[in-house]
């Protein structure tokens, strides 16, 4: 199934499109009752329990018929729409993609395709510039052919009350949305964990529909430890696919480097107790770096990587245990 939920707050969607430049060409789609100079990019929804590339090369070989190869992401979108009915919010990751060029019918110039479902889609190899053709998102319009060097992330927002958890059970598992805090002081990392799980992880909590992940990580570490956070810059979005219970979970996660009122915690060295904003009580603890390194925590490459901090925003995909329903 489509991540793609409708709830009475609004509309979640994730999905993944593809970036495919040739000869200094970027490759766009219409449908058939769209104008001539309009275009968007080939991709489409992500499934559950479908990772960002299957799901490019599955959407690119139903509209296209031809095999793929992803290189790299190039953005990260986040977008809050409320002049919509219902309210948009939308979780887009675009992809540099490279196709079977040999396979394609033509390499400059327009063709068209009927895709798996029955739809004729029209395809076309836009020089962009200074012509009339017009592609979306504007981003990619302004940037082509200078893409960027490093996976970058955009949000645009117009302001819509935030509604509950970007958190939806199916059948066929678990959609779980959540962004947490690289939190560090004098060399140690800030970590959780609970008596009835046998791993750390970091502060934070789920996003809310029509709340950007910034946002949503400010809101819980007023929440959790009462205090004021800021975000000082991305790190890592992860995918990741585990299994909780019997159910399959697919949870999309975003990690800030951030920075907290530090005085107003209770240690900056001891363990300690605190209760949220719900009564609920919560265990927190100061980890060295022999503890990181040695400890199961959440997400895997902090154990990977720590105390060196990626110096860019990246992509991690964590395919621990996935399986279906």
């Amino acid at each position: 199934m489509d991540c793609n939920f409708i709830t009475a707050e609004g509309r979640f969607n994730f999905r993944a499109a593809a970036v495919i430049p040739h000869g200094g060409r970027l490759l766009g789609m219409r449908d058939e009752a769209d104008s001539d100079h309009f275009h968007y990019l080939p991709g489409g929804r992500v499934h559950l329990n479908e990772t960002m590339a299957e799901a490019l090369q599955r959407e690119i070989w139903e509209e296209l018929g031809v095999s793929s190869r992803v290189v790299r992401p190039l953005w990260l979108r986040e977008s809050i729409d409320g002049r919509t009915e219902p309210p948009y919010h939308g979780l887009e990751v675009y992809f540099l993609v490279e196709l079977d060029w040999g396979a394609l019918p033509s390499l400059e110039g327009s063709f068209d395709r009927v895709d798996t479902d029955g739809c004729r889609h029209f395809f076309q190899w836009l020089e962009l510039g200074d012509s009339p053709d017009y592609i979306h998102p504007d981003f990619v319009q302004q940037s082509f052919p200078n893409l960027p060097e490093r996976f970058t992330l955009i949000t645009e927002n117009s302001t819509v009350p935030p509604g509950g958890d970007v958190k939806f059970p199916t059948s066929e598992g678990l959609f779980n949305f959540r962004t947490a805090g690289i939190f560090v002081h004098n060399g140690l990392l800030l970590a959780m964990k609970e008596p009835n799980i046998d791993h750390y992880y970091l502060p934070g909590g789920r996003v809310r529909m029509n709340e950007t992940m910034e946002e949503g990580l400010c809101r819980e570490i007023g929440e959790e430890l009462g205090l004021s956070a800021r975000s000082v810059r991305p790190l890592w979005l992860c995918e990741s696919f585990f299994v909780l219970g019997e159910r399959p979970v697919h949870e999309i996660a975003m990690y800030y480097l951030a920075e907290m009122d530090w005085c107003g915690l209770p240690s900056l060295r001891e363990e300690f107790t605190l209760a949220d904003s719900d009564g609920e009580e919560h265990n927190y603890r100061w980890l060295t770096v022999e503890e990181v390194r040695s400890a199961r925590i959440y997400p895997v490459p902090m154990q990977k990587h720590w105390p060196e901090l990626p110096g860019e925003f990246t992509f991690f995909s964590d395919v621990r245990d996935r399986r279906s329903l």
